[in-house]
């Protein structure tokens, strides 16, 4: 066993891992907490089923047909988020703006009865106000001035819009008209109106309601720029390496087989596969969300789950390989950074595994905010928003933190114990060895919403070599426990502040599951009598 950890360290570390808490607290939390009770309504959102039941109740009155489905999801208009974050105006926008235009919303998705069409009802997230429409049912398109009549009484006679400019409007070849509000703009972004009027039995239906901030064109460009980096370093930079990576594995597997064992790892990726499948047929509402106004029929959702279910398998695979191989690789090198449960002193290895797992799962929950200040004043770094990953379209947020521990585990395996296990056995250098598959990794993260897009190469990278001396100095456990504690407080941050007792036990759990696991094997280990005292040290 090589874990033996003087007084003088664990004294540093614990000192290191105050510090970065009350920069965490205050860089992080009390942000949040601030933000909340400055909200208006306290940050706490209506239910979905609430909103169901108000945009299914308008469809039927503005159309007169009946709605058979309701289903909501977290919509958000992404660019004007960007935008407002990037000229940190975002509160002065909430401010003036939220009640009527808000920036998030719950897109409700609806079908009315017998095949008659189908649409797209926007409800506020927190004063359930009906506040954007798009009704695609059967009707023939109005007259440009009947279509100008309908939208000017039901912008300007029913309070919405009180003495604007009413020019500056172009009708499409679809029938939609839009136009500029003046008046209504904050740093360049200017409110634009889309209607659609219809005829539905003789009578003139408002059946588009589309109000946005149209931001400046040259921050469109930019950003559609900066998404298709992403795109390539995401599809180059990390599929194609990690794919590459997991074909060496299993050659590295079969080729220092007599190293290791092809039983080690069944269990972890097995962990990993459930905790991946239940997560990605978890967020189901995301992919919606992220189709905007886009029918997805029943064939497209058993697609998505069936590609889920395959890729979840390759993954399985590779992380399998990736386990076997690193065990072998690193034995072959004279280092076991994976020890078995029946080596002498396991129990003692996993228990110190767990508590510098704490404290170094601290001192980086610290060092990312501040990452993000540096890139800040360096590149000028802001963020976007992503409905994929929406707590709102989580089908069961309670179980959102075993998506946390299925990173941490496939991860760690792939990128540190067997990544920097190769590596370091074609270049012996641990450095050069560590920072290749962390390149790797953080081109894996790149598509994140933030921008400029290499705003989380950069940041991972850091992240991702403090990983690596995790591993190399204490071993795979104590940086899967680190990742997994990492990853399960962010994830739990947003839970907790979501509310609802499941949501917050559940983080709270997930949080402490490394405590718990190290506990139940130190006493096995114990009862077994495979722990007895062990004065071997790490190697560097």
């Amino acid at each position: 066993m090589n874990q033996t950890i003087k007084s003088k360290d664990w004294t540093v570390l614990g000192i290191a891992a105050i510090i970065c808490t009350i920069i965490f607290i205050f860089m992080e939390i009390v942000p949040a907490i601030i933000a909340i009770n400055k909200h208006e309504y306290g940050g706490k959102a209506i239910p979905k089923t609430v909103a169901e039941e108000r945009a299914g109740a308008f469809a039927a009155e503005q159309t007169g047909l009946t709605v058979t489905k309701a289903h909501a999801v977290h919509q958000s208009d992404k660019l004007l988020a960007g935008y407002l974050s990037k000229e940190k105006k975002t509160e002065q926008f909430e401010n003036k703006y939220d009640a009527q235009f808000p920036v998030d919303t719950f897109q409700v998705n609806v079908n009315f009865a017998d095949g008659k069409g189908y649409g797209f009802v926007y409800v506020h997230m927190y004063n359930e106000g009906i506040i954007g429409w798009n009704l695609i049912v059967d009707g023939t398109a109005a007259s440009l001035q009947e279509t100008q009549e309908l939208t000017n009484d039901f912008l300007y006679g029913g309070g919405i819009l009180q003495g604007q400019d009413r020019s500056n409007a172009t009708m499409g070849r679809n029938g939609e008209l839009r136009q500029r509000i003046g008046g209504y703009a904050v740093e360049g972004a200017n409110l634009t109106i889309a209607t659609k009027v219809i005829s539905m039995d003789g009578k003139l239906v408002l059946s588009q309601y589309k109000p946005a901030f149209d931001v400046p064109d040259t921050y469109k460009a930019y950003v559609k720029k900066q998404d298709k980096l992403a795109g390539w370093l995401t599809g180059i930079g990390y599929g194609f390496m990690s794919f590459v990576l997991g074909i060496l594995a299993i050659i590295y597997a079969v080729l220092y087989r007599k190293h290791t064992s092809f039983t080690y790892g069944i269990i972890l990726t097995a962990v990993f596969f459930i905790a991946y499948v239940i997560m990605n047929l978890g967020v189901m509402d995301g992919i919606i969300a992220s189709q905007g106004e886009t029918r997805l029929d029943s064939f497209l959702t058993i697609g998505v789950t069936i590609t889920t279910i395959v890729m979840s398998v390759a993954m399985a695979v590779s992380i399998y390989f990736s386990l076997v191989a690193g065990d072998g690789l690193w034995k072959a090198q004279g280092r076991s950074l994976w020890p078995r449960m029946k080596d002498p002193g396991y129990g003692d290895y996993v228990w110190r595994s767990m508590g510098l797992s704490y404290l170094f799962a601290l001192i980086m929950l610290g060092l990312q905010p501040v990452i993000f200040f540096v890139l800040g004043k360096l590149i000028g770094t802001w963020g976007a928003t992503d409905v994929t990953m929406s707590p709102y379209n989580i089908k069961y947020l309670w179980l959102m933190p075993v998506l946390a521990w299925a990173a941490a585990i496939s991860e760690e395996a792939v990128y540190r114990f067997f990544g920097i296990g190769l590596f370091r056995r074609w270049f012996r250098n641990t450095f050069a060895a560590a920072i290749i598959p962390t390149i790797v990794w953080a081109l894996g993260h790149v598509m994140y919403p933030f921008y400029p897009s290499t705003t989380r190469l950069f940041e991972l990278i850091v992240i991702g070599l403090i990983f690596s001396f995790i591993f190399v100095r204490y071993g795979f456990i104590t940086a899967m426990f680190t990742h997994a504690i990492f990853n399960s407080v962010a994830v739990g941050s947003s839970m907790i502040f979501a509310g609802e007792t499941v949501n917050i036990v559940s983080a709270l759990f997930f949080i402490a599951l490394p405590f718990f696991i190290a506990f139940i094997l130190k006493a096995w280990s114990n009862r077994k009598r495979t722990n007895p005292p062990t004065r071997s040290t790490i190697h560097p």
